[in-house]
């Protein structure tokens, strides 16, 4: 661990004084903080590091973000989702690109993946394919979010892949629609988006194997991820810095140089995870993640309830498939329920007394909660005022 904690020293000193000197973002921005990257010796001096928020992302022309010698042009442009405010985007030069490839593969490969095997991806966009791919190595097949999940089972059964890759809501819809007698995969890959645990259920019931939930942002590559202990988060220590701060993950990449992504508060809650991992592998781990700040009740004492408080309750319930809770603009609860016959006033009447602050909960059973394609599944939601 000591050796880890070394190359992340010297990794971190390097992006610093890199940014420092060729991102005039980062020179404006440490100075104003009054820190010098001359300065950072040790590890804890990340704490004298300013933070990077999004806004500064959305309101900082990109000629400010990104490195001396690095073309916008030229670069990848990503945004993220938006859900819930205005997207952000980020410019991806070659370097950075194949980063973030090596940090996918990577995750893969811990779970016993061969260059043979066939991977079916649904998404949004679809990605393009390697040329490697084409003759054979690490094959792909690229399916659209936007079609229905009965063609993404056809697909599926032709193609017979050892490895699926989507996001948890994409997941979701892909298990309620998979028959019983298809081949079952290798590997599933659930990322993008909370895995919530009744989705997590219903994937390993359906497709026959539990998913691995992997961690990553658009801003920052995919850097965590589930072994198969299925117990907390490893994260990529070689390449991320990942600190807990009141709560929320703080992570820096380390090796993107071209727009450069330095103490970066995602907005993401979650726990930090001590001791060693039964599977024997010594990278640091995350603990259960929350999901975003955004989503959450608000308390009448201002306290924030996020998603697993309202599984601990909702849980017990044998009939109730999907739910959603809503925060109206007047503090009151709508508790959408897709149940089998359960008794929706019951349930939120247990959910209101559970409750730890007196907050009205209006419960109402639906035949099936609608996700919009192409938009990650929120448990809890706030109303907007």
């Amino acid at each position: 661990m000591e050796r880890i904690r070394e190359r992340q020293r010297l990794a971190m000193r390097a992006i610093l004084t890199h940014a420092y000197e060729n991102v005039p973002f980062y020179r404006s921005h440490f100075d104003s903080h009054g820190f010098d990257p001359r300065g950072f010796s040790t590890l804890e001096d990340i704490a004298r590091v300013p933070f990077l928020e999004k806004r500064h992302l959305r309101e900082t022309p990109v000629e400010q973000l990104v490195a001396r010698g690095v073309e916008p042009s030229r670069c990848q442009v990503v945004s993220t989702s938006g859900s819930t405010g205005a997207p952000l985007r980020m410019y991806l030069d070659l370097e950075a690109r194949r980063h973030q490839r090596v940090s996918a593969w990577r995750i893969q490969f811990e779970h016993g993946f061969r260059w043979t095997w066939r991977t079916v991806e649904i998404r949004m966009t679809l990605g393009g394919t390697h040329p490697a791919q084409r003759l054979g190595v690490a094959p792909k097949t690229w399916l659209s979010i936007l079609d229905a999940p009965e063609k993404w089972v056809a697909a599926i059964r032709d193609v017979r892949p050892e490895v699926i890759m989507a996001g948890a809501s994409t997941l979701d819809a892909l298990a309620r629609a998979w028959p019983s007698n298809m081949p079952r995969p290798r590997i599933v890959i659930s990322d993008s988006e909370t895995l919530y645990p009744a989705t997590r259920a219903l994937i390993e019931s359906r497709l026959g194997v539990a998913p691995v939930d992997v961690y990553g942002l658009v801003e920052l590559s995919d850097f965590a991820w589930e072994c198969e202990r299925r117990e907390g988060y490893h994260w990529n220590a070689d390449s991320h810095y990942v600190e807990i701060v009141d709560g929320t993950i703080v992570a820096t990449d380390m090796l993107q140089a071209g727009m450069p992504v330095i103490r970066y508060r995602t907005g993401d809650r979650a726990e930090a995870m001590g001791g060693e991992c039964e599977c024997g592998r010594t990278l640091p781990r995350l603990g259960r993640i929350d999901g975003r700040e955004a989503d959450a009740v608000i308390l009448p004492s201002g306290r924030a309830l996020f998603w697993p408080f309202f599984h601990e309750v909702l849980a017990r319930y044998d009939g109730l498939n999907r739910w959603r809770v809503t925060q109206r603009a007047d503090g009151s609860l709508l508790l959408a329920l897709e149940t089998n016959g359960g008794d929706a006033a019951r349930i939120g009447a247990d959910l209101e007394l559970h409750l730890p602050e007196p907050l009205s909960v209006e419960a109402i059973a639906v035949p099936e909660i609608r996700q919009r394609a192409g938009k990650k599944f929120r448990a809890v939601v706030r109303e907007r005022v």
